[in-house]
């Protein structure tokens, strides 16, 4: 079999959706791979986790605005968290963004004067990465959280060079502030919500190396 039809395979076994709370343990697992201080230096390079979520915490997430899964046979391929600006206040990082949000307009709409939901934690397994499984995380949580907000706001740490190629040049999130915490520098991001009469059928096209 060779390699491009060995990934249309692999494609048509996937779907992404919600995730249940049956999903919560193969998230655990593969944000615990992927955590920085999991990872040694070479690996960072192709990106890392900064934030560790609890499966508590986890299961809250998929009951507000949700997680999003790319499920193969026999796991999970990927995911990508997202969480309401109440649930992120108590993490001191998160509470260190949003501090921002006074100062930040995107789009012409202040970020305090909008419905605000916070993109992140997004991670790929390290086997599937670069055949566009982003692009399908991403699509999907778009037709989830359409009609109900407005902006999605995520952040990537400034030596995560990788995450921030994928989401500005892949995704076309715009840089919209900086913060410092802990004396490291991060760069906030901010996407457009589509309203239910602008988004249509999710993008099936993989072809994006994100």
């Amino acid at each position: 079999m060779d390699r491009l039809h060995a990934r249309h395979v692999r494609m048509r076994v996937m779907a992404f959706r919600r995730a249940t709370r049956e999903d919560i343990p193969a998230v655990l697992d593969m944000q615990a791979a992927n955590f920085i201080d999991s990872l040694e230096d070479a690996k960072r390079r192709d990106g890392f986790l900064s934030v560790k979520f609890t499966g508590q915490q986890l299961e809250e997430m998929t009951s507000q605005v949700g997680i999003i899964v790319a499920a193969v046979e026999g796991g999970l391929a990927g995911y990508l968290c997202a969480s309401s600006c109440e649930f992120n206040r108590p993490f001191p990082l998160l509470a260190a963004m949003m501090q921002q949000f006074d100062a930040i307009d995107y789009r012409g709409r202040s970020l305090v004067a909008s419905r605000v939901f916070i993109y992140g934690p997004v991670c790929i397994d390290r086997s599937y990465r670069g055949q566009g499984l982003l692009r399908g995380l991403y699509e999907t949580l778009l037709q989830e959280v359409a009609g109900r907000y407005d902006i999605g706001v995520a952040f990537v740490a400034d030596d995560n060079p990788h995450s921030l190629r994928v989401h500005v040049d892949g995704l076309g999130m715009a840089r919209v502030g900086e913060f410092v915490f802990s004396g490291k520098p991060y760069h906030i991001l901010a996407f457009h919500v589509r309203s239910k009469n602008e988004n249509g059928a999710a993008s099936k096209s993989f072809a994006e190396d994100v």
